[in-house]
């Protein structure tokens, strides 16, 4: 690791023990704390501003002397220093991606604020595939500054470059996507991160995002989204997996149009384009037999 990185871990890792610190105590001098960390009180003061800027809850009691709301940061003793560092670097992340993105995701880190040890319960996340968080920062920069990017992208069918206005990066599938307007076609597209490459910031600026977008993503149950659902599936489920899509609604549009003496269900959904559903329909086969389209 470069001179640079280890600078940058080592102040990670600080911020996670202040505030660790900060949880446990009701008031903390910032002399107390550069002679704890031996660093000098500039530095200090640096760190406590991001914390501040992250979204957490500290406030100045006096000259040089700061506390955090308790009642509002819960439960971090079950967060050891490596998490807590993880913790703040996720929150600052989430700063620049946009206000969508920072509600959305403030939702979850409470959540975990308010976890517990010892829960009678497991819940499996799935892994999410590795992203480069310098190229991260790069297209959260574009986005909150409005510049126009290009980059060099990997597809199947070769490499090609792209000239695109980028609006959001969204997790889909345990995939980081990168979406945007591309210029040449005029089209909404989205592209997979870890397939991104020489990624720039050109000196041309944008000025709109689409208002409707955050809600097209909110509404959408994987990447392949489109601005208007038009297209109609229909599909008739069988005995034995009609109990599931009683219980379970996969998409917002999923409606049960009927239900057959049998037991079993004639399913309707509306999508963008038919590669929303697909896959999820062939998992359930042969207890299901599309209709529509033929």
């Amino acid at each position: 690791m470069s001179e640079r990185g280890k600078n940058s871990q080592s102040k990670v890792m600080r911020l996670g023990r202040i505030l660790k610190i900060m949880s446990e105590k009701d008031k903390l001098p910032i002399g107390w704390l550069s002679r704890h960390f031996d660093t000098t009180t500039r530095t200090i003061q640096r760190d406590i501003r991001l914390l501040k800027l992250a979204g957490f809850p500290i406030y100045q009691l006096g000259r040089g002397v700061y506390s955090m709301k308790k009642d509002l940061v819960k439960n971090m003793d079950v967060f050891d220093d490596t998490e807590m560092a993880m913790i703040i670097a996720l929150k600052n992340v989430i700063s620049q991606l946009g206000e969508s993105f920072k509600k959305a995701a403030d939702s979850i880190l409470e959540r975990l604020n308010d976890c517990m040890t010892g829960l009678p319960m497991f819940i499996k996340i799935e892994d999410t595939a590795s992203v480069d968080g310098v190229l991260l920062g790069k297209v959260a920069r574009a986005i909150v500054d409005r510049k126009e990017v290009s980059f060099s992208y990997r597809a199947k069918s070769g490499t090609h470059p792209v000239l695109m206005e980028p609006y959001r990066v969204v997790n889909f599938g345990c995939f980081w996507y990168l979406i945007g307007k591309e210029k040449e076609s005029n089209v909404l597209k989205r592209y997979a991160l870890d397939r991104i490459n020489l990624f720039r910031l050109t000196k041309k600026r944008f000025y709109n995002i689409p208002q409707k977008l955050d809600s097209i993503l909110h509404k959408s149950a994987n990447i392949w989204f489109e601005e208007e659902s038009e297209l109609e599936v229909v599909i008739l489920v069988e005995n034995p997996a009609s109990d599931y899509f009683k219980r379970k609604r996969i998409y917002l549009s999923q409606e049960i149009v009927k239900e057959h003496e049998d037991g079993s269900l004639t399913v309707k959904f509306q999508v963008g384009k038919y590669e929303a559903i697909r896959d999820f329909l062939k998992s359930w086969i042969p207890h299901i037999l599309v209709i529509k389209p033929v």
